[in-house]
């Protein structure tokens, strides 16, 4: 996809600097939070006012984090009474570099079995830095239901290879905390954690084994009966890790398939994952691994997100052992289900609930006429001004023109336009090339919505980033078609059915198959399209448009009745 790089602001420059990070090239991509210097609370990782009131004093410290991180862990475990065991002194000797502050904490703050470290180091990293390496420490309810009260024995081993400030560590029961395994990039974590850990066994003389390591370059051979953890999420983008199979260069899908390897033939994984891991097609390479090398215990889906964080999860138990037949739990709102089916080579299909018949039945009618998709045309983004608020205007002045969010793009039509602009791409932090925008016909679909809404037009119109451009290319379907097929309740459906990203991504849109239609076909849909566009009459047109997509492909009575109540 071209881009055009313009001149960025003074106050963008600071913030990459402050990131340690080059300006050329960036913000290539539509929301690059890797450059972000915005700081989120992590407000659902401790809710008390323990951690608030600590928070506060701690905002007020003008010194490196690494010294306040230092010196609330000796406060902590001051307040533990264990600062001057043996064992503790020990686990300190490493930091020792780090500045003892003057920072006066009362000791109330400290009466709270919250992980209020961690939720210190989480709400004072930017989010770009939090971003880059996939540091959103788990919640201590999902931690709680993952764990499920996993009690260890004394021959058993618990390992968390990202283990930010403990979370699944502190979780896991046992009488033996020398079993218990950690590894994370992040050295204040790590610390942290430590911190933990030592709190939490205060009566066990015992060094926890928590080291800073990069789990992905790691060539430990010891292999575990536990091993939990929540790993980053996110492309490897700078191509710093080689894992066999997994071409789509996900971070998490790397962790997990390594993890695999370091379990005991009994082990257990649970992963907490993006739900996009179950859906897209380019992340089929995991779903592939875990279908032939892994034997599903349960899943379940969960609706809450974590602080700053734009995606629903899952978590995943496996255990590594290779079946012909998976049968499963999955619990979904509430509900608990189980699965079971035979798995035919190189599967990739995970189910997440019973196969309905007519669901079969429809896909397969859909598979059967697929003659071409979306993947040879043309892509575009809208416009980052990086000022909304200088350079939108509410009135219409000078040279500007309409442009558009994606609140005004409806199946269709686009709505009545509420800012303006003048269109300059020196001016703006990112802009597609202007014949994306100027061509003689395109699409432009919402970004954030759980299903295509697409919107014709042959105006020349702007849009911002919250609305994306696309130029079909498809075999015998006209750019006026096209937009019938992806509005249509056949193709909502085929979507929703695929896919539960609250993004309309790319990569979901192009594994669509489009059939080969007759010109009599293209002709009538394109008119209907120009019914809906000159008289706005769309439910009675759309109605109709329906009924040609469900004739196409000889959906029955009882199948369109499905579609339209899934839709």
């Amino acid at each position: 996809m071209n881009s055009y790089m313009a001149t960025i602001s003074d106050a963008t420059k600071s913030n990459w600097q402050r990131l340690h990070t080059s300006t050329e090239g960036r913000l290539a991509k539509r929301a690059n939070k890797t450059l972000s210097a915005k700081k989120v609370i992590a407000a659902s990782y401790a809710q008390t006012d323990n951690a608030s009131n600590l928070l506060k004093i701690v905002s007020q410290i003008d010194a490196p984090l690494e010294d306040i991180i230092y010196t609330l862990g000796l406060r902590r475990l001051e307040a533990a009474g264990i600062l001057y065991k043996s064992n503790v002194q020990k686990t300190l000797i490493p930091y020792q570099s780090y500045l003892n502050l003057n920072i006066n904490v009362p000791d109330e703050i400290w009466a709270t079995n919250d992980d209020l470290l961690g939720f210190v180091l989480q709400s004072l990293l930017s989010e770009g830095e939090r971003n880059a390496t996939g540091q959103y420490y788990t919640n201590r309810e999902i931690v709680q239901t993952m764990v499920n009260g996993l009690r260890l024995t004394s021959n058993e081993t618990f390992y968390d290879p990202c283990c930010g400030s403990g979370a699944f560590l502190l979780g896991v029961e046992t009488e033996y905390p020398e079993n218990l395994y950690g590894t994370d990039l992040n050295p204040l974590a790590v610390f942290i954690a430590k911190i933990n850990l030592l709190i939490k066994y205060a009566k066990k003389d015992f060094i926890p084994n928590i080291a800073c390591v990069d789990f992905l370059k790691d060539n430990t051979s010891r292999k575990y009966d536990y091993i939990y953890t929540n790993p980053p999420w996110g492309a490897d983008k700078n191509h710093q890790y080689q894992i066999s199979g997994i071409k789509s260069k996900e971070r998490a899908s790397m962790f997990l398939v390594k993890a695999i390897d370091l379990l005991k033939p009994q082990g257990h994984l649970h992963f907490l994952l993006p739900t996009s891991l179950l859906k897209i097609q380019v992340h089929a390479d995991v779903r592939k691994f875990i279908l032939s090398h892994c034997t599903i215990q349960n899943i379940e889906l969960y609706k809450d997100r974590f602080d700053g964080v734009f995606t629903d999860y899952f978590s995943i138990k496996l255990l590594p052992l290779s079946t012909e037949s998976q049968a499963y739990e999955v619990k979904k709102n509430n509900q608990t289900f189980n699965l079971d089916y035979s798995v035919v080579p190189d599967q990739s299909d995970i189910r997440l609930s019973e196969r309905n018949p007519l669901d079969e039945s429809i896909k397969k009618k859909v598979a059967l006429r697929a003659n071409d998709y979306l993947t040879h045309s043309k892509w575009a983004l809208g416009i980052v001004t990086g000022n909304n608020k200088e350079k939108l205007l509410s009135e219409r002045e000078g040279k500007a023109e309409p442009i558009y969010t994606g609140k005004e793009i409806e199946p269709y039509t686009v709505a009545e336009e509420k800012k303006y602009i003048v269109f300059d791409p020196a001016n703006f932090q990112q802009c597609a090339k202007e014949e994306f925008f100027r061509a003689p016909e395109k699409l432009v679909y919402r970004f954030i919505a759980n299903r295509p809404i697409v919107a014709y037009d042959n105006k020349q119109r702007l849009c911002l980033n919250s609305a994306n451009i696309l130029i079909p290319e498809v075999d015998t379907i006209s750019v006026k078609s096209m937009v019938a097929f992806l509005n249509s309740a056949l193709y909502q459906y085929l979507y929703i059915q695929q896919f539960s990203d609250l993004k309309v991504l790319k990569s979901n849109l192009s594994a669509l198959p489009f059939p080969a239609i007759s010109p009599l076909l293209d002709q009538k849909l394109a008119y209907l399209v120009t019914m809906i566009l000159q008289q706005g009459k769309k439910a009675e047109i759309m109605q109709e448009i329906n009924t040609e997509i469900f004739n196409l492909f000889d959906i029955n009575i009882e199948e369109r009745n499905l579609v339209m109540q899934s839709v």
